[in-house]
């Protein structure tokens, strides 16, 4: 026997298997509808997955004692600073500073400062501008000139946009500190993406088959379960693909935190007249319907719904005649391997008077 005849004999079974997996039971609207939905649901949760594995790759955030110190190098002084850190549920965390000098702030000096520690900045940005300053006691306000000046540094992964405000005599010098984005991050979201729309397929096509010859009550019931999951990760799955689709759109490092998938579910508000507890609690709650739906499909059916699911348990029983097979001609239907029985044998008796 020839290689490519081996070959073809071993592939065949793979592939009418894998087409058994991806197939549905029927194709049905209702049928191939659920399957799409359980499919779409399972993607979103597999973005969540994939761009929590690609955070792990960014570079983590300095701690506070660390902060101080690049804020000193960007302030110049020894001044007291204020570090605040900051979870979005749309982006990745940030960590602000902020410090108050008298006098005017030197952007030009910091920017030296920075480049002589190693790290990559940009040219400074200034802007002029006017500030609103109001008297509390007069109840008045006034317009006062103002100077604003911003470059950022990279260095290791880290991003800082260092950014200093003067009015009036005095200076605040903020920093924003986010990490940069990472090449294995987008990749690691597009994998979760497709992992999770292929185990979306596979799951609702297994549960269908499973359930497609079972009792209509069981049937039923796994529907039900099935539509309340689905209600439940509605919210949650909708805002899983809009944090998607802004995290697929080209994103410059330098201009903020990178857009964040996973961080949807976080106990954050992710719409402004939603708690903050909302989607994670949907999102447990389904997942725990999820797993009651998978096991209660699969769970096996007692033996009086076990047999009403053969094909042939509505087959009606014939009546068996008194000559041994059925409707007289002597063979047994159900049983076709089975020899006709011969049919009993009358002696007529013939009974006479004894005499005595």
């Amino acid at each position: 026997m020839s290689t490519s005849a081996i070959a073809g004999t071993s592939s065949a079974p793979r592939g009418g298997r894998l087409r058994r997996w991806l197939s549905l039971p029927d194709r049905r609207p209702v049928t191939v509808a659920a399957a799409v939905v359980v499919t779409a649901v399972l993607g979103a949760f597999g973005a969540a997955t994939g761009s929590m594995l690609g955070a792990t790759t960014l570079t983590d955030l300095p701690s506070d004692t660390a902060m101080v110190d690049l804020t000193r190098r960007a302030s110049g002084v020894e001044a007291p600073s204020v570090v605040l850190r900051q979870t979005s549920a749309q982006t990745a965390d940030r960590v602000f500073t902020a410090v108050t000098l008298d006098g005017r702030w030197d952007a030009s000096q910091a920017r030296q400062r920075y480049a002589a520690a190693g790290w990559s900045v940009s040219e400074i940005e200034v802007v002029h501008d006017q500030a609103g300053v109001a008297d509390p006691a007069a109840w008045t306000s006034d317009y006062i000139p103002s100077r604003y000046d911003r470059f950022t540094a990279e260095h290791h992964g880290l991003v800082v946009a260092i950014a200093g405000m003067s009015v009036g005599g005095k200076t605040t010098v903020g920093m924003d500190t986010w990490a940069a984005g990472s090449p294995v991050l987008r990749i690691l979201l597009v994998a979760g993406v497709a992992l999770g729309l292929s185990a979306g397929w596979l799951l609702a096509a297994a549960v269908a088959r499973r359930i497609h010859s079972t009792h209509p009550t069981h049937r039923i019931t796994v529907a039900a379960l099935s539509a309340a999951t689905v209600l439940v990760l509605a919210a949650p799955v909708i805002a899983l693909y809009v944090s998607l689709a802004h995290a697929i759109r080209p994103h410059s490092h330098t201009g903020g935190p990178l857009p964040s998938v996973h961080h949807a579910l976080s106990p954050v508000p992710y719409w402004t007249a939603a708690p903050p507890w909302l989607l994670p609690a949907l999102s447990a709650v389904g997942g725990l319907l999820v797993v009651v739906t998978v096991v209660f499909a699969a769970r096996p059916q007692p033996a009086r719904l076990a047999a009403s699911r053969h094909p042939d348990w509505r087959r009606p029983h014939r009546r068996r005649l008194r000559g041994g097979g059925e409707h007289g001609q002597g063979l047994d239907r159900r049983s076709p391997n089975r020899s006709p029985r011969r049919p009993a044998v009358v002696v007529p008796v013939r009974l006479s008077r004894l005499d005595t």
